[in-house]
């Protein structure tokens, strides 16, 4: 059994960030991610046979044709094509040429832009023979022993196939029950030291430690795609990661991969003092609810080696909040950045312009508010109608959808929903105000320049992000 898995190649020296939710312009989030679930995909394959793992967004040199070249010489059973919304078409135009090439090769998607569009994905885009709906480790795996068997590809739970014109979808699989049952991801395949972050320079890994989210946010893909119940790794499970990708990848500065950190207190806990009782001395961010801290949790992250703390805030406006059902406060979020300040704890704030009930005013509100709530780093998107979610479906039934090109489906992309009190345009304007208020105040710059002049890096990230916020001016029509 011989599997070539195979993250796409840049667009136009464009890369993507293709992991779950997370689908932007690496330009736009300022470092390159370790494709991290195409990677578990390879451990699942490995047990199998022989596999090839390759990411053309750090591979250099890496086109269409070479990364064809690469498939057909290494002669797979099965190929595994990383896939998101903004970079779909490229992605499409990969898979379709490795099938031309490789026409017995079973040329097989997965990812979000699988799990909310259904059999509308394997028709708008034919070079994928079959594709996985929803978290694909498990279809995967009986997969390739359906393959591996030489039976037919047909009834199975969590894929789509075609019989002949006609796209068939398999029973919806249940969510893992054990996230320990998977293996570690295959990252002594991947050339871990080109992803690197642009404050240090140091390699980083994604490591997840759970899924699911409970909240009932709109807007938001997660629930869709890995289920409302949490489902966490085990304690030991993560320890023994963390430990094997320090001795044995030399990787010491991880992103824990999850929506909500600290939504299991006891567990966020008892991880920060099991990293503190081992004396390890590593680096990591991640994300959480501005309602679900308290100091004394966050002191104890800091203290276990946390150095960012993500946060969805995604606007100032209380009634946008509600109106998105986010269940938090404004409140909430001045309290969590403050918390966060007086424990050392440096903070990302990710806003959404354009939500419903967004107006002209609302916006600047939330400019004026991200900028005065004292983040070290700010992220903002457009909203974004995903298929599935309570915001898509509403934009459907009111009108507001202005695109159903699936690559203008990108959070880091231009706006295209018109819900009445904002036009696109403004919300493209929003965005651009924002990161130019945020991002070029002089006392941020100057900071922030002290912080630079060490780590050519950085430097070379800050060009690249200015240059990204140029080419997201909106086209005239």
């Amino acid at each position: 059994m011989r599997t070539s898995l195979v993250n796409p190649p840049q667009i136009d020296g464009e890369a993507f960030i293709r992991e779950g939710r997370c689908m932007q312009s690496v330009d736009s989030w300022a470092a390159i991610w370790p494709p991290l679930t195409l990677a578990i995909l390879a451990s699942i394959a490995r047990q199998r046979g022989q596999v090839d793992l390759f990411d053309c967004n750090v591979e250099e040199g890496y086109d269409i044709a070479r990364t064809v070249e690469r498939v057909a010489a290494f002669r797979p059973d099965v190929v595994v094509v990383n896939t998101a919304f903004p970079s779909i078409e490229a992605d499409a135009a990969c898979a379709a040429a490795i099938k031309a090439a490789c026409p017995d090769t079973l040329v097989v998607g997965f990812g979000v832009f699988f799990t909310l569009l259904d059999e509308k994905s394997l028709d708008d885009f034919r070079g994928f023979d079959v594709g996985i709906r929803g978290e694909p480790e498990e279809t995967f795996e009986e997969l390739i022993r359906i393959v591996e068997a030489g039976s037919r590809v047909e009834k199975i739970s969590g894929l789509m196939w075609r019989e002949g014109e006609k796209v068939c979808l398999g029973e919806p699989r249940p969510f893992i029950g054990d996230l320990d049952q998977l293996p570690f991801a295959a990252r002594d395949l991947l050339p871990n030291e080109r992803y690197t972050l642009p404050t240090n320079g140091h390699p980083f890994t994604l490591i997840n430690v759970a899924r699911g989210c409970p909240y009932p946010c709109t807007f938001c893909i997660a629930p869709v795609y890995y289920g409302r119940p949490l489902r966490r790794h085990s304690l030991e499970y993560v320890l023994n990661e963390l430990e094997h990708c320090q001795k044995e990848l030399g990787i010491y500065d991880f992103l824990f991969w999850e929506e909500i950190f600290t939504l299991d207190r006891k567990f966020g806990m008892a991880l920060c003092q099991a990293i503190l009782d081992r004396g390890w001395q590593i680096a990591w961010a991640t994300t959480t609810r501005a309602d679900r801290v308290d100091e004394e949790i966050l002191a104890l992250m800091k203290r276990a080696g946390c150095e960012l703390l993500g946060l969805g805030i995604e606007s100032s406006s209380q009634e946008i909040l509600d109106n998105v059902q986010k269940r938090e406060s404004v409140e909430d979020i001045r309290k969590a950045v403050k918390l966060a300040q007086k424990v050392g704890l440096k903070t990302m704030g990710h806003f959404i312009f354009g939500l419903p009930g967004e107006t002209p005013a609302t916006a600047d509100a939330t400019i004026k508010f991200g900028v005065a709530l004292g983040l070290d780093y700010m992220q903002c998107y457009g909203a974004v109608p995903y298929p599935k979610t309570e915001l898509g479906e509403l934009a459907r039934k009111k009108g507001w959808i202005t695109s159903e090109r699936w690559a203008d489906y990108d959070f880091g992309g231009q706006s295209i929903m018109n819900i009445g009190s904002i036009a696109p345009e403004r919300v493209d304007e929003a965005r651009r105000n924002m990161f130019r208020s945020f991002y070029l105040r002089p006392f941020y710059v100057l900071r922030r320049l002290g912080d630079m002049l060490g780590n050519p890096r950085q430097i070379l990230q800050a060009s690249k992000f200015l240059k990204w916020m140029r080419t997201r001016e909106r086209t005239p029509s």
